[in-house]
């Protein structure tokens, strides 16, 4: 009875299925497993009324110790607070399988489908990491204090190297020592392993850091860290470090949802996922004035432009944990990304070019017969 095994109703039981979801996203995520995002208990229940979180900081100037004497009265200094805020990104992930392609090919199972969603959950994360980055770091006053452009500042000594990465690290002043990661594309990476730059005998476990460590930070790759093909000899890239704590993070699982659909492709069942994330750098906010275009449904796009991002006040530019590097990589090191950046882009012109013209191109089948699609 090939029902028994195709329907994912039957499948799948939705408590159990969110669970299983929620338990592997803290075991396989490596930018929570790496420290690059942490995940903020400060931040309430995401399901309550509203489109953005308030994420709660202090605000203390610092000051130095005055005299103690009983001739005069000490001075009191104040610690206030203050709340940034963040916006609720509604998301919503599904897949289906016809009937009939499962029996030909072999149904997938529950297990595959919960890995299938883990990951894009995590790609989901990784996208809206590197979103808010290019926003803020375009907001001008961020740009100025916590990134530096090496094709810029020195375009004959523009590839990633020591030099540029000692220029990044002054932009942290006297925290430098806080950095705890750094995030490149794999073109990156592939130079910092041709110029022996990695950390040799690393004390960090290869489960955290998998490709090693670079002045004791862990390295994590990241290939939607875009390239700049303005001069394709000399594409640039653009590499983030981090602090520990530096970004805050909270995805919640909604739950899980099972249908079939009988007269549908011949018989078609579903299994849908919904989420709802928020994430910012700490000592950022979105602007009380921002408001989405598909109000109140904000898209991760809308994270990179910086005039949605504001640094609230009391809250130095000089303390945001992160810095940014922007340098050059060689075109031999970034022949793949560089197709595959090309090819993504002829893909979203074709699909411009369709919604203009009111084309429907649908979503392709594999060999099999199965399709899934996804709601990011």
């Amino acid at each position: 009875m090939p029902n028994t095994v195709t329907d994912l109703t039957k499948l799948i039981i939705p408590p159990v299925f969110t669970q299983w979801v929620i338990d592997h996203l803290d075991d396989t995520n490596n930018l929570i497993n790496s420290g690059i995002l942490t995940s903020n208990t400060q931040i309430g229940d995401l399901l309550a009324p509203g489109v953005t979180v308030q994420i709660p900081y202090i605000k203390a100037k610092k000051v130095l110790p005055d005299k103690w004497s009983d001739n005069v009265d000490k001075t009191s200094n104040s610690i206030g607070a203050g709340s940034m805020n963040g916006m609720k990104l509604y998301e919503t992930l599904t897949y289906s399988n016809t009937r009939l392609s499962a029996l030909i090919s072999g149904a997938p199972t529950a297990d595959a489908i919960g890995q299938a969603m883990t990951e894009d959950w995590t790609a989901g994360d990784e996208n809206a990491l590197i979103k808010l980055l290019q926003g803020v770091f375009a907001v001008p006053d961020i740009k100025e204090a916590k990134m530096i452009d090496m094709t810029e500042v020195s375009p004959t000594n523009s590839d990633f190297n020591s030099t540029g990465w000692l220029a990044a690290r002054t932009l942290m002043g006297d925290k430098a020592n806080q950095l705890t990661n750094i995030a490149v594309n794999s073109a990156t990476e592939a130079m910092m392993t041709e110029e022996d730059l990695k950390d040799h005998g690393s004390e960090v476990s290869s489960q955290v850091a998998p490709y090693g460590t670079f002045h004791g930070m862990v390295i994590t790759i990241d290939d939607q860290i875009p390239l700049d093909l303005s001069d394709p000899k000399k594409p640039k890239s653009t590499c983030y470090i981090f602090s520990s704590g530096a970004v805050s993070y909270k995805r919640q699982i909604v739950g899980t949802r099972t249908w079939n659909e009988e007269k549908e492709k011949g018989g078609t069942s579903y299994v849908s996922q919904d989420s709802v994330l928020t994430m910012n750098v700490q000592g950022t906010g979105v602007k009380s004035s921002f408001k989405p275009e598909d109000y109140p449904y904000a898209t991760v796009d809308e994270l990179t432009k910086p005039d949605n991002w504001e640094v609230p006040d009391g809250r130095p530019v000089r303390d945001i944990g992160v810095v940014a590097y922007t340098h050059t990589v060689d075109p031999i090191f970034a022949k793949g990304l560089i197709a595959a950046q090309q090819q993504q882009q002829a893909s979203d012109a074709g699909s411009s070019t369709d919604t203009k013209t009111g084309s429907n191109t649908g979503s392709g089948s594999s060999a099999s017969g199965s399709d899934s699609s996804t709601g990011k």
